[in-house]
């Protein structure tokens, strides 16, 4: 997993925790508007929160992307914003998303602002790139968590592409601004929920469901374990000798 910075649901009570938001095409056409209905849209094609389809996940338990210390930056494709590469490999397709994720705004912004886009490694060019806002209809500035309440927004179930990944096998994750109120500035501190239904973060549904959970599994490439690095070595000394000393205290 590569994660850099780069030039890259409240329904009814019972069934999903959504509100109504706005697509980022309809924000970036107009920088005048704020707000909408959009919970996910792709190209022309967009879905509002009450009318989405969920399901149960199926198979594997779905992947997991954490949230934590992600940061919803500038408009899309902006040098500013922070895009992931997840490996899911060659032909494997994401089939649909949940979410429990948490959200605090910076300044004027809105937590209905802050996006997802899902693409294969050609980014927003991608036909097929599918944008999501978790704090759809929370038209206002705010601290809140969002869930999808433990089910799965199925693309095909919603009429959505699902997103193949090319022969490089490339998921990209790009997180931007609808509305960009903070211009070369953080307009959004993204976390996973405090209690998750499904997942802490972003559920990944895929057709190789194995393949996307190794995906998110382990260290991103950016934060190597430092193995070689003589503060890691004497932290792992002072924990040696403490288990140590606690396995002393409890045989004597």
């Amino acid at each position: 997993m590569n994660l850099k910075k780069n030039a890259t649901l409240l329904a009814a009570a019972a069934a999903l925790t959504f509100a109504a938001g706005a697509s980022w095409a309809q924000d970036a056409g107009n920088p005048a508007v704020k707000g909408g209905n959009a919970l996910l849209s792709s190209g022309a094609a967009s879905i509002n929160a009450g009318d989405v389809i969920t399901s149960a996940p199926r198979g594997i338990a779905p992947g997991c992307f954490s949230f934590d210390g992600i940061d919803s930056w500038d408009g899309l494709d902006d040098a500013d914003n922070i895009v992931v590469d997840l490996d899911i490999g060659a032909g494997n397709a994401l089939t649909g998303v949940g979410w429990d994720i948490g959200i605090a705004t910076v300044g004027a912004s809105w937590l209905s602002e802050a996006t997802i886009q899902h693409s294969d490694s050609t980014g927003s060019s991608d036909p097929n790139a599918i944008n999501l806002r978790v704090g759809v209809g929370s038209d206002a500035p705010g601290d809140q968590d969002f869930t999808s309440a433990g089910a799965i927004v199925v693309f095909a179930d919603n009429a959505l592409p699902d997103i193949v990944a090319g022969p490089d096998g490339i998921l990209r994750l790009q997180i931007f601004e609808g509305f960009d109120d903070n211009p070369d500035a953080v307009d959004a501190n993204m976390r996973n929920a405090a209690m998750p239904a499904l997942c802490p973060g972003l559920a990944l549904q895929c057709s190789d469901q194995a393949a996307c959970n190794a995906a998110v599994g382990g260290l991103p490439e950016s934060q190597p374990v430092p193995v070689n690095s003589p503060w890691a070595l004497a932290l792992m000394m002072l924990v040696l000798a403490g288990l140590g000393i606690v396995a002393v205290r409890r045989f004597a």
